[in-house]
């Protein structure tokens, strides 16, 4: 109890630091939003960030009271911090600010309008149907309302992006600038065409808003926010199931690029969820329990089949299960026919939904002449084959990358460039390099010396190879423990012998004496005893290998880190490549259009290859790094607010 309390107290300063953060940035922001009212001789500026300041600090309060306590249930924790945040970034950058949000809105919306069995199409053009009231959002071609020609504007903008002071204005008065119409006109936007699945929670809150009557604000309101609950969801669920690493989930879940995404209408919400759920899954069954379950193969197979197909890039994560060892199948042959179970799945999924890209990436004439060449691919100026038969030319360009690129990448996973790549809009240089020391910290081993135990439930056999291989090893105690049990087993066996004896006495008609009898007696309870004591013993050795029990979590080795570590690296220059493939130009220094948050679902992965087990520290690291982060969140979103409202 002493020590727990010491390190309550050692650690009490942290948490103080971090709410006087806030505090700080709330000061910036608060002169910077008078400035804004003053010069735009607009209020609403400053009215909006007396919610948004408040708020910041309430969450700093209630985000130290959670992260202090030292508990085995981070998630709940890691639950409520997410959501919070998500909605802060929900609320600082409105409308259609993510990258590539556009076209996730089309794809969702089309989504929508088939859920609500109405044509999701403008024929015979082939174009997004939109309500006219949800069509101003979009402006690509400064008509603001379709059915008035004259209701235009010189320049064309898309709410939110930027984000700028006019964009919480616009948001305030959009139910009066625009008359709320049902009537459908045709959305210029090209969808995605992907699996429809990570689009679900933003089309179900598309459908709730259009049967609800909602306009286009509510629309687009409750498209995020399930985008953002189904992300909290999953990324929850991960730090719940990782019996190691719960940490190195919750922060990567916590950067702002993590929340910004997960805070719009972009399917990678759902597909960061899938694969940090998927790797969780795989070092419970690694490190964490006894014997696999039906459910949890159908769960790897279920999420495989849901990352793969959208991003081919994070398919070699699969072969993480390779670490799972073969006595948690049931042995080695049940391991080969799970995990090929887990390859088909996988395969399937990938032929049915991306055999048009495949066929582009590999048979572009084939592909072009089909039609098949999404418009990403249409000015690539490369093929697969010409990079294989240029390897020198291949390892140029990812020489030029990592050289003039790769600082960026790190930037932009943290979230240094939120919104489409915004220069201004994001956390700043200090707060960057703040995150990064976080996950930096992560790496380090924690000196404390506390084994963790996770919870197991019963499993229909006991661990039959590690009892016999245990056998083996302790032949000398097993015999030594044997020829202590011997005089007992003899003694026994002599008390059943007499009583037999005294028996046939008995039942001879002899007469026994009173003494005689009395032992008989004393002798027959004895031997039940031991008996009844034996019969509970092995009760509870079933109960302790069939019945839910607690294990101590395995250390993971070496070679296994080492592996994660590779596997990591072939997602990350399969993205690489791909771009390489699919998007860079022929006159390009470098491999064009990578962008950082494509690796934010193997950040988890890294930080696990890269655990350092010299290097200690007596911090509790696992609560302070994302207590951190949730702190630096908070100032980094009153500091979007404080630029954007002075931004024209």
């Amino acid at each position: 109890m002493e020590q727990n309390n010491k390190k309550a107290v050692r650690t009490l300063p942290f948490f103080l630091i971090g709410i006087l953060f806030v505090l700080l940035s709330g000061l910036y922001g608060g002169i910077s939003a008078l400035d804004a009212a003053a010069h735009f001789k607009d209020n609403l500026l400053f009215v909006l960030y007396e919610l948004l300041f408040p708020a910041s600090v309430i969450t700093a309060l209630f985000a130290a009271l959670l992260w202090s306590r030292k508990s085995n249930r981070m998630y709940r924790a890691y639950a409520f911090s997410a959501m919070v945040l998500g909605v802060l970034y929900l609320a600082v950058m409105p409308g259609l600010s993510a990258p590539d949000e556009l076209s996730h809105y089309s794809t969702a919306y089309r989504i929508s309008s088939t859920m609500l069995f109405e044509d999701p199409l403008i024929r015979p053009a082939g174009l997004t149907a939109v309500r006219a009231s949800d069509y101003p959002l979009e402006d690509m071609n400064g008509v603001k309302t379709p059915d008035i020609p004259e209701d235009t504007e010189e320049l064309p903008e898309v709410l939110g992006n930027p984000v700028k002071q006019t964009t919480y204005r616009a948001v305030k008065d959009w139910e009066k600038r625009y008359a709320f119409s049902t009537k459908p006109v045709a959305s210029p936007i090209p969808d995605v065409k992907t699996t429809p699945v990570f689009y679900l929670p933003q089309a179900i809150g598309f459908s709730i808003a259009r049967v609800l009557g909602l306009g286009a604000m509510g629309l687009l309101f409750l498209g995020k926010f399930l985008n953002l609950c189904c992300y909290v969801a999953l990324t929850a669920l991960a730090v719940r199931t990782a019996p190691i690493g719960k940490s190195w989930f919750a922060a990567a879940g916590l950067l702002p690029m993590s929340l910004h995404l997960a805070a719009s209408l972009s399917y990678d919400a759902g597909l960061i969820g899938c694969v940090f759920l998927f790797t969780a899954l795989v070092f419970k069954l690694a490190y964490g329990t006894e014997e696999i379950r039906a459910r949890e193969l159908i769960a790897l197979c279920a999420l495989a089949a849901l990352f793969g197909p959208c991003k081919l890039v994070y398919a070699p994560l699969i072969l993480l299960a390779l670490l799972i060892p073969a006595r948690v199948f049931g042995g080695f042959g049940k391991k080969l026919l799970c995990i090929l179970i887990l390859l088909l799945s996988l395969v399937a999924a990938v032929l049915a939904v991306n055999a048009d890209v495949l066929e582009a990436y590999f048979f572009p004439a084939a592909a072009e002449q089909a039609g098949n060449v999404s418009a990403d691919m249409s000015h690539a100026g490369f093929t697969a084959a010409e990079l294989f038969s240029h390897p020198f030319f291949t390892l140029r360009m990812l020489v030029n990358s990592f050289s003039a690129r790769l600082l960026n990448w790190g930037a932009e996973m943290i979230g240094m460039k939120l919104g489409n790549l915004d220069p201004l809009l994001g956390a700043s240089g200090l707060q960057t390099l703040l995150f990064a020391l976080g996950l930096v910290a992560l790496t380090l081993a924690d000196s404390s010396g506390e084994k963790n135990y996770v919870l197991v439930p019963g499993s229909k056999a006991a661990w039959q190879e590690e009892d016999a291989a245990e056998a083996g090893e302790g032949t000398a105690v097993e015999t030594a423990t044997a020829a202590e049990a011997l005089p007992e087993q003899e003694s026994e066996a002599n008390t059943e012998a007499a009583l037999s004896t005294l028996s046939e006495q008995e039942t001879a008609g002899e007469v026994l004496t009173a003494a005689t009898t009395e032992q008989v007696a004393e002798a027959a309870e004895t031997l039940r005893e031991l008996r009844e004591e034996e019969a509970a013993e092995e009760v509870l050795a079933d109960e302790e290998k069939s019945g839910p029990h607690y294990m101590e979590v395995r250390e993971p080795g070496r070679f296994a880190r080492f592996y994660a570590l590779l596997i990591g690296c072939i997602s990350f220059f399969g993205i690489l490549f791909a771009m390489l493939l699919a998007w860079t130009s022929r006159d390009a220094l470098w491999i064009e259009g990578v962008q950082g948050r494509y690796f934010l679902p193997l950040l988890p992965l890294f930080l696990f290859g890269l655990q350092n087990k010299t290097v200690q520290s007596e911090l509790p690291f696992k609560r302070l790094v994302p207590y951190g982060f949730v702190i630096l969140n908070l100032c980094v979103g009153i500091r979007i607010f404080a630029l954007a409202v002075l931004r024209v």
